[in-house]
């Protein structure tokens, strides 16, 4: 008799905690099928742990998060070829850009099936600056190198799609679809008490905290709030970031003491923050995929209010679960956080339609059935 041996089935992540915060749901379904190793930079021992007791195996690779370092990153894709190669995977499935970029080449061998899930343009598309724009033409050569050789790439929202066309980063042969956002689990982001109507508005924001998330406009609309006599909170949880664009500690401390935002701090667990708040909030003009933290306060019931603008303009329908306003446009996101102090009753109503497009478009399960689809990998 034949032994039966599951295909491998290797995923690649930018950050060892985004292998279960973003990607554990995948994980759990591939291994029905698969021989699954997650791969990451850097795996702690709580994130092994984890995934390992999903049943999949840890590779810990040594790419930097972040910044373009030459010979640092050819040590780093030189290493991760030979894990790569001891894996003998059958299916490769990277996401964010050094996953993309380097660990899509280093898995390029004779048989490997690979795919690029783009989880958004991030900050290697901003040409605001001589050293900016050089950055972005690297980023784009090391994406059109990657990916014209890709068997599909993924995009969470059109506008991405669109701008990998028409800047030719992927070719022709490429097999391209848009699956929007990473989804959630309805089951774990679900409220354990009935929400009422609010007396005092808290309005949360979760975030990286750098500036192109809209701190800056947040700030100065509770500043324009406060001026009118309104009574409410804007709540900030996120943790800081030392890129260029992060806001520094002093700088968050020092809007806490004055009482125009009230900074929670990090967390491993947002579902407590989402459920104590009323409104979410996320003013981004950053190079947003499709917010996770926004699928996750939908799926609790949150109405929303963002921007009209990739990535974060797919989760809401105005004025039925909240409200999209312009970019970088304080005095709009003011007058739409004035509208729920205004009319409160309206927390709930926006909110159970909230929940309501979550199940619809953001259902974990639904998505990760999209992504095996696209691969070809539901009859395996």
């Amino acid at each position: 008799m034949q032994n039966f041996r599951k295909p491998k089935f290797l995923l690649i992540g930018g950050f060892a905690s985004s292998l279960i915060n973003f990607r554990g749901p995948l994980l759990k379904r591939l291994v029905q099928d698969f021989e699954v190793y997650a791969a990451a930079p850097f795996i702690d021992e709580d994130t092994r742990s984890k995934v390992e007791a999903i049943g999949a195996k840890c590779v810990s690779n040594s790419f930097e998060r972040t910044g373009l370092n030459p010979i640092k990153d050819l040590k780093a894709l030189m290493a991760f070829r030979k894990q790569v190669k001891a894996i003998k995977p059958d299916y490769v499935l990277a996401y964010t850009i050094k996953p993309v970029v380097f660990g899509l080449k280093a898995a390029k061998f004779r048989n490997v099936k690979r795919f690029a899930l783009i989880t958004g343009k991030g900050s290697g598309f901003d040409e605001s600056s001589f050293k900016s724009r050089t950055i972005a033409r690297l980023v784009k050569k090391l994406y059109r190198d990657t990916l014209k050789s890709v068997d599909g790439v993924i995009f969470q929202n059109k506008d991405d799609k669109d701008f990998f066309v028409q800047h030719k980063l992927v070719g022709h042969v490429n097999r391209v679809e848009v699956i929007e956002g990473t989804g959630v689990d309805l089951e774990y982001y679900r409220l354990k008490s009935k929400p009422s109507i609010p007396e005092k508005v808290k309005f949360l924001f979760i975030a990286r905290l750098i500036k192109e998330k809209g701190i800056p406009e947040l700030v100065e609309a509770s500043e324009i709030l406060r001026k009118k006599g309104h009574a409410f909170e804007v709540q900030l949880l996120g943790w800081i970031d030392p890129n260029p664009g992060g806001i520094s500690k002093a700088e968050i401390d020092s809007l806490h003491n004055s009482g125009v935002i009230n900074y929670l701090g990090t967390t491993s667990d947002v579902r407590p923050y989402i459920e104590a708040a009323d409104v979410f909030v996320l003013p981004s003009y950053y190079n947003e995929g499709l917010p996770r933290t926004i699928q996750e306060a939908m799926a609790m019931k949150k109405p929303i209010i963002t921007t009209d603008h990739p990535g974060c303009r797919e989760t809401v329908e105005e004025h039925r679960n909240g409200f999209l306003v312009p970019v970088k446009d304080a005095k709009a996101l003011a007058n739409a956080m004035a509208y729920f102090m205004e009319q409160p009753d309206q927390v709930l109503k926006m909110g159970a339609e909230s929940y309501e497009i979550a199940k619809e478009r953001f259902d974990v399960n639904k998505i990760n059935e999209r992504l095996l689809n696209f691969m070809e990998l539901n009859d395996v």
